[in-house]
């Protein structure tokens, strides 16, 4: 999975705190299963759950009073979006399948993108692969970008975007989170002579994931209760009842 995907906590997938930071092929270093709690300004929170096994991820939440279930293979680039209640659900798939491209770089698991590597250099004090970056944007379009890449922990320590933002991450230390010990990142997000924005992840060793993200504005995203134990396969299938959903495409009449 690649370190230039970051995933943020949604309707489709549950997090840019759950999203490793490495480009093995389990989403995570470890099957484990955890709540998930989005906590904004006013201090209201919308909790759920996720498992992450290894090969599939999967996320339960309310939305607007019903249960939606979110499963994501990662192998196969395919989302189900099951809807308990109406016993259906959505299928989307990713089309296509980046070619050639070099284990460990940011263009896997990224279709039609191109990387190549522009060689080693420092950023921050750590050891980083410098990596040119081109991915297909909607429209037809290009997003050409730079991308540093730590050696150690294949974290994106630094992205400049053309006629974009730069973005950087650096470690500020350990500490510990419901006994886990963590390592602390400040991201910070810079263009022209705007104010930076600046972010805070919290970054777990073990797991190879950051299971803590606090965003400019007061909006917390974070895993609390995490259980390390290999999850039941079924909770990754659709059950036989479910109907599968046709989305009707632009233009289809009803």
């Amino acid at each position: 999975m690649s370190t230039g995907r970051q995933v943020m906590i949604g309707a489709l997938t549950l997090l840019s705190v759950v999203m490793p930071q490495s480009h093995a092929g389990s989403p995570a270093a470890l099957e484990f299963s955890a709540d998930t709690v989005q906590t904004d300004p006013q201090k209201h929170q919308r909790v759920g759950r996720i498992y992450v096994g290894k090969r599939h991820i999967r996320s339960e939440i309310e939305q607007n009073g019903h249960s939606v279930v979110n499963i994501i293979d990662t192998e196969n680039q395919i989302t189900w979006v099951l809807y308990p209640q109406q016993q259906s659900y959505i299928e989307y798939r990713m089309e296509g399948a980046p070619v050639d491209v070099e284990k460990g770089s940011p263009c896997e698991g990224l279709p039609g993108a191109q990387c190549k590597k522009l060689g080693e250099e420092t950023v921050g004090g750590r050891a980083a692969i410098k990596w040119q970056v081109r991915v297909p944007s909607q429209g037809g379009g290009e997003m050409h970008s730079i991308q540093w890449i730590g050696k150690q922990r294949s974290i994106l320590l630094r992205q400049e975007i053309q006629n974009g933002p730069v973005m950087e991450q650096q470690m500020l230390g350990v500490e510990q989170i419901d006994g886990r010990p963590v390592e602390k990142w400040q991201m910070t997000l810079s263009q022209g002579n705007q104010p930076a924005q600046r972010s805070t992840r919290w970054f777990d060793p073990q797991l190879n994931l950051a299971i803590r993200e606090e965003s400019p504005g007061g909006y917390i995203r974070e895993l609390r209760n995490i259980t390390i134990a290999p999850q039941d396969p079924g909770l990754f299938t659709i059950p036989g009842p479910f109907k599968k959903i046709v989305p009707q495409q632009p233009g289809q009449k009803r």
